[in-house]
Order: structure tokens, then sequence, then C-alpha cells
């Protein structure tokens, strides 16, 4: 089989597509299509505006692991190298581009908090016109606008991220702006690439810019092959082509360039933060389908629309269609299988979320392509519930997010760092979230959960679980000056989670460290300060 275009098909016939345009609502009801500038402006200009709109709202909020890669990117600005701990190469982050441009920000005299906000918000408002674009490649624009835009631009997961300082945007931009560029080159290698403008042509068959895209977003997110991999999958009889072996070298000779110099740098292969992030694999499956369930029911029932979507490109063999379905299908099964994170709103699923409102957009643009006065007043009823019920949840997410997560950070590691930069002297502190407090106070670190530990991440056991034998020697090899435990109670003799429990019942840990000061939390339970009775 060739490409889609060789595909039959369920895309209006050309005369309806070529029908004059709405001039008012009653020519629009009986399926006249929208203008073109009113299309551009509704389905692409408008939910640009929305989401920066939603991203300034919540501007104010920094998730804790955005600092990790603030201080990597401070450390390689100021010459101390890529490290989180001056003199201690580990890889402690997975968003190798992401911190480098961030460093970029850094030497250029911004402040890396607010280089990521302005970056990932630009990044979220450039996501848009790949995912405006691939939704005209599903099913070219009629009667209603394109409808992914809009749900991506109300949703928290999406206008959030933008500015909580993390890779997500930039990642988004280019797994969208790779996918599209994909396809275009392989609309310019189809058999009837003469019909089509001849710079779109010239520029798609010169070289296969997306193998280009794809190996950015490799360097930015590890999980970028996924995407890359299920496009060449449905396009395998091209496999041996020209086109497709130099994008297959104009990704990979980034990544093995990559891949060279983390083994020459760091020692290893893997980032560090893999081991630290798996080891039990059946607490990771069951955690990870609580993820991605529960992210079911938050996006709502108009995802399920997207199930019309597939059937259509399975009955139609349109392939466009298919790959974009397996890619939300099978990144949902990568989440599974490594269980999900604790960031809230469902951070591991923002790069799948764009390619499943695509589903869900092209199967109510379908109904719509029906042209019935019944079918258009339903889809505006549709269309109107939709936005008003996601605009409800996205305020409410937004509030959430400040009141309680923002305030949550604030009253603890905010806290937590202020008693520290006043009152304590520079020294190594051991803690489980690591973000904030190090990025502030400066202090080395020796990291309880194993994200800058090869010792303690190569320990059996899951993520915030790697406390058997060896633990706390691996902690206690580090000296550390300080230790920062969570308890349930602000007498501090109830550690509540695994780390913080296997520290305090340690032997050395009662021998040797004092409660220095309890930062009694506003909603219950306390981080205690220990310091070390005597430190060289």
């Amino acid at each position: 089989m060739g490409h889609d275009e060789s595909f039959e098909g369920d895309e209006p016939s050309g005369a309806e597509r070529h029908s004059s345009p709405a001039r008012d609502l009653r020519t629009w009801l009986a399926g006249a299509p929208l203008p073109a500038s009113l299309e551009l402006t509704l389905g692409l200009l408008a939910p640009m505006v929305i989401t920066i709109a939603a991203a300034l709202r919540v501007a104010s909020f920094t998730i804790d692991d955005a600092y990790i890669s603030f201080r990597y990117a401070e450390n390689l600005a100021n010459g101390n190298g890529l490290v989180y701990n001056v003199g201690e190469r580990v890889e402690g982050y997975t968003n190798f581009l992401w911190t480098v441009l961030l460093a970029a920000a850094v030497k250029l005299g911004a402040a890396p908090a607010a280089a990521s906000k302005v970056l990932g918000a630009a990044c979220a408002a450039g996501a848009l016109v790949p995912t405006y674009l691939l939704s005209r490649r599903l099913r070219p624009f009629s009667n209603v606008p394109c409808l992914a835009t809009w749900l991506l631009a109300m949703s928290v997961l999406f206008s959030g991220y933008a500015v909580f300082g993390l890779e997500t945007p930039l990642f988004l931009l280019l797994t969208l702006a790779g996918t599209e560029l994909f396809f275009r080159e392989e609309d310019a290698a189809s058999d009837d690439s003469d019909a089509r403008p001849a710079l779109v042509s010239s520029w798609s068959s010169w070289f296969p810019w997306s193998g280009a895209v794809f190996a950015l977003a490799a360097l930015t997110r590890p999980e970028a092959p996924l995407f890359l991999g299920l496009l060449v999958v449905w396009h395998s009889e091209q496999a041996l082509s020209r086109r497709s072996v130099l994008r297959l070298v104009a990704f990979a000779l980034p990544v093995a360039a990559h891949l060279v110099w983390r083994h020459s740098y760091y020692g290893a292969w893997l980032p560090n933060t893999l081991a630290a992030k798996t080891g039990d694999f059946a607490q990771q499956i069951q955690g990870g389908g609580d993820y991605v369930r529960k992210y079911a029911q938050h996006a709502g029932a108009f995802l399920w629309l997207g199930i019309l979507s597939v059937a259509s490109s399975i009955v139609h063999r349109r392939r466009s269609g298919l790959a974009i379905a397996s890619i939300a299908l099978l990144f949902g099964v990568y989440v599974v299988a490594v269980g999900g994170d604790w960031m809230p709103y469902f951070r591991f699923l923002a790069p799948a979320e764009p390619f499943a409102f695509l589903l869900a957009d092209d199967a109510v643009r379908a109904i719509a392509a029906r042209r019935e006065r019944v079918a258009s007043l339903a889809i505006a009823a549709f269309g109107a519930i939709t936005i008003a019920t996601r605009a409800g949840e996205l305020v409410r997410a937004q509030r959430n997010l400040l009141v309680n997560d923002k305030g949550f950070w604030d009253d603890a590691a905010g806290r937590s760092a202020e008693w520290l930069v006043q009152n304590a002297e520079p020294g190594p502190i051991a803690l489980a979230d690591i973000g904030y407090i190090g990025y502030r106070t400066g202090f080395p670190v020796v990291d309880m959960l194993g994200l800058l530990s090869p010792e303690v991440s190569r320990l059996p056991g899951a993520y915030t679980h790697k406390v058997g034998a060896g633990y706390t020697d691996a902690i206690f090899a580090k000296n550390p000056r300080y230790f920062l435990l969570i308890s349930s109670g602000i007498d501090c003799k109830t550690p509540t989670v695994p780390s913080s429990r296997a520290s305090y019942e340690d032997p050395r840990f009662k021998a040797d460290y004092r409660l220095r000061q309890v930062i009694a939390l506003r909603r219950g339970g306390a981080w205690c300060i220990y310091g070390k009775t005597s430190y060289p």
C-alpha cells in the first residue's frame, strides 16, 4: 500500500469541500464550511490566547523537581560542569537539552526559573501549530474548527506544565512537530507529489528533517524513540528508501553522540534516574494502572470518542490515523509499565494527551461532516457543554494547584530552606525532596531517594522504597552534616516515609544527630532538621 492519499477514506467529496463558506448561522447549520480566516482564528489563534492566559494564572508555581535542573544548569553556566554537587558526576536528570538551554539562559544573565517559564509557555503555544496541522491532516476542516487545540488549551496538564519549570512543553513541541514533518515527508515522496506545492515537495523530499527533530526530542526526554518508531512501523514498506535511511541517520547520530558523551562524562550508558525510579515491576504496573485510570476519569468521557476515529482509520486504512492512535495507546502502556509519577495532574501522560485529543477531534468532526442540521445542532451543544465543563475543571485545578500544591511546598520546602540559609553552616544535607532546598541553600546534597546516588539507586526495591540492606550504609558513608526527616507529628518521633524511617532508626543517627529545628506544617506533620553533634 502507498500513503494515506491512496487509501479509500471517509473525507468529504471534492464538491463538498469547495462549497461556499457560511455567511450566517443558518447557512452554517445547513452544513456550509467556516471561512478560512474564521477557521484559523477559532481553531488556532484563540486556543493560543487561552493557553497563555491559563499558564499565566499558575505561573507562580514551580514543581520541586524543576529546581534539580536549575541547579545543574547554574553549575554548568558557572563553569562547574553539568553536575548537581560540584565534584560529583552523577546524571540525576532526564532532560539534557532542556537543562543545557537553561544553562545558556543563565549564561546570558537570566534566572533559570524565569527562563524556564518563558521558554515553556512559548513551546506550549508553538505546540498548538503542529496539533492544528495534524488535525487538518486527519480530516480537512469544514463546518467545525479544530477541536484538539481547544481541548489542549483547556487542559491544566498542558497549560500548567507550560510554566512549572520542566521540559514537558519542549518535548510536546518537538514530538508533535516531528510527527507532522514525518507525514509531510511521506506526502512529498508519494506518487502524486507533483500535485503538491513545489516548495513543500522540495524541502520535504530534499532531507527528512523529522529525524533531526526527533533527535532533539530524544535529547529532551528518553521516550522520543517510541514516537518515531511507531511512525516508521506504519510506513515499514519504505524502511530501506533513501529518505528513511537519511531520517534514521539524522536521528541516530546526535543520539549516539550524546550517549558516548554521557558514558565518558558520567561513566554510565543510562541516566542514574532510571535505576532510581524503577526496581519493582509489579508495584510499577499497579501504580501505573491506577495512574492511567485516574487520568481517564479526569480527562472526561469525551476521550472515548476517539474509538470512533480509530474504527474509521481501520475501515478506511488511514495510516496517519492509525499511527496517531498507536502513539496515544502505547505511550499509555509505557506509563503503566514505569508506574507513573508523583506530580499533580498526570505529568507523565502529557506527551500522549495531544494524540488522544486528535482522535476525539477527528470523531466529532466526522459527525459534523454529515452536514445535517441535527448533527450540527448536536455538535454545537456537545461543544458548549464540553467547553463549559472543561473550563470549570480548569479553574478548579488551577485553584487546587495554587492553594494546595504551591501552599504545601512553600510551607515545607520553602520554610525549611530559609531556616537552613539563615541558621546553618554549609555542609552536606541528607533529604528526600532535593529540589528547592538544594537549589536555595546551595548545600551539597545526599539524596535519600537515589537520584544523585548510584549506591542507592542500584539497591532492590521500587522508587522511594530502596531502603533494605545497605541503604543506611550508603547514606552515612556520605557523612551528612544535616538530615531532613519527614514526620507525622511535631515531636519528630514518628517518621512517615521509608527513607526517613530507615535513617531515624539507625543507631548511628541516634548517636550522632540532634534535633535542630522543627518546621511544623500548617496541615499537620513536620519537616524535622537534625544536625550532627560534632562535624569536622
